[in-house]
């Protein structure tokens, strides 16, 4: 597995990153009580709906173990407590696993037919100077429906990445609440806390471990100067291209690992990014699956990388993109494509695969 451009400084994205899968409460295996996350329930405080969910289960503190009637009983609660309301008393029940790394598994229960759409997100804190772009930032979730996974996703991401651009390298911020207000229209208003932290300058990166790319070159990627705001996007930006010029090098195990020190009394930070290059592969062989034999000799007139070539880790992606524009696949063929690298760590060469029998899921 590939390793991740930038890991200290983590890119959050909303919930399209979220493999989440809805299963019955009965087929999931695992022992261990999972954090429940009450999605749009706004009419409530959490303390309210943990009260009503220890009528049915007393031992109830916020989680939920992932087999037995636990689902089933704080279904049932958030039902009444809806029906009590007079508010529509469906709710779904969806299940969390986890992505391994940043997102942890969670029972996420949702009120399916409430309308609850964002009147205004208020970032309590925020320093003047970026109060506007965080609000355009929240324009994303401005009059669509709340939702707190949605929402926590946002101030996690898109809002962070606002104060990483201004210096706030070390920035935190969470969903405070989020209640509905009678002055704004019966709609939603959540409150964002905020702790933006020291404004750090750039002092320097300190490269080590490259070979095929010279320190200067990578240094140079990082367009700061030492003694300016240090720009969290600009510090991200090199880092991937730094990734990406590595992958274009064939060097397609490589591992970039950023380490930020930062120094509060001089307010600056020192970035230490230790690099293993791994192998340098080159191409082995083109190989296309589950289409005519004229349709596979007319993509493998169009793919350039030729067997000894240096093999480019980013031609793949590259090369369906191009099919697509040129419209000789759908974008729907595309995200469906069954796509394999077979790396040879021996005569360290890359045979690339592409299988045309998909089933939509």
């Amino acid at each position: 597995m590939l390793a991740a451009p930038f890991v200290v400084f983590v890119v959050f994205i909303l919930l399209e990153r979220f493999a989440i899968a809805s299963r019955e409460p009965t087929k999931i295996a695992r022992q261990q009580a999972i954090p429940c996350v009450f999605d749009n329930f706004v009419w409530f405080k959490d303390q309210e709906i943990i009260d009503e969910i220890r009528k049915d289960l007393p031992s109830f503190d916020g989680a939920a173990p992932e087999t037995g009637d636990s689902i089933d009983k704080v279904l049932g609660a958030l039902k009444r407590m809806l029906k009590n309301k007079k508010l529509p008393s469906e709710v779904e029940y969806t299940f969390f696993s986890g992505d391994g790394y940043q997102y942890r598994p969670a029972h996420i229960f949702t009120a399916r037919d409430a309308k609850v759409p964002v009147c205004k997100i208020v970032f309590q804190k925020a320093p003047p100077q970026i109060e506007g772009e965080l609000q355009q930032a929240a324009m994303a979730l401005i009059n669509k429906d709340y939702s707190k996974v949605i929402t926590s996703s946002f101030v996690e991401g898109p809002a962070l990445q606002v104060y990483r651009k201004y210096g706030y390298l070390r920035a935190a911020a969470h969903v405070l609440s989020a209640e509905i207000d009678q002055s704004c229209k019966n709609s939603v208003v959540v409150q964002v806390a905020t702790e933006p932290g020291i404004v750090y300058l750039w002092d320097k990166a300190v490269w080590t471990g490259a070979k095929a790319i010279s320190t200067q070159s990578l240094e140079s990627a990082i367009e700061l100067k030492p003694g300016s705001v240090a720009d969290g996007l600009k510090i991200d930006t090199a880092l991937r291209a730094a990734y990406i010029v590595y992958q274009k090098l064939g060097y397609v195990e490589s591992q970039i690992a950023p380490k930020p020190v930062f120094d509060d009394v001089k307010k600056q930070i020192t970035l230490e990014v230790a690099i293993t290059e791994g192998p340098q592969y080159r191409m082995g062989d083109f190989i296309v699956k589950g289409i005519p034999e004229k349709d596979i000799l007319r993509l493998k007139e169009r793919w350039a990388l030729k067997t000894g070539d240096i093999y480019d880790g980013s031609y793949l992606g590259e090369f369906i993109n191009k099919l697509v524009a040129d419209k000789l696949i759908f974008p729907d063929l595309a995200k469906l494509l069954k796509t394999e690298l077979k790396p040879d760590r021996q005569r360290l060469v890359i045979d690339v695969i592409i299988d045309f029998n998909v089933s939509p899921s």
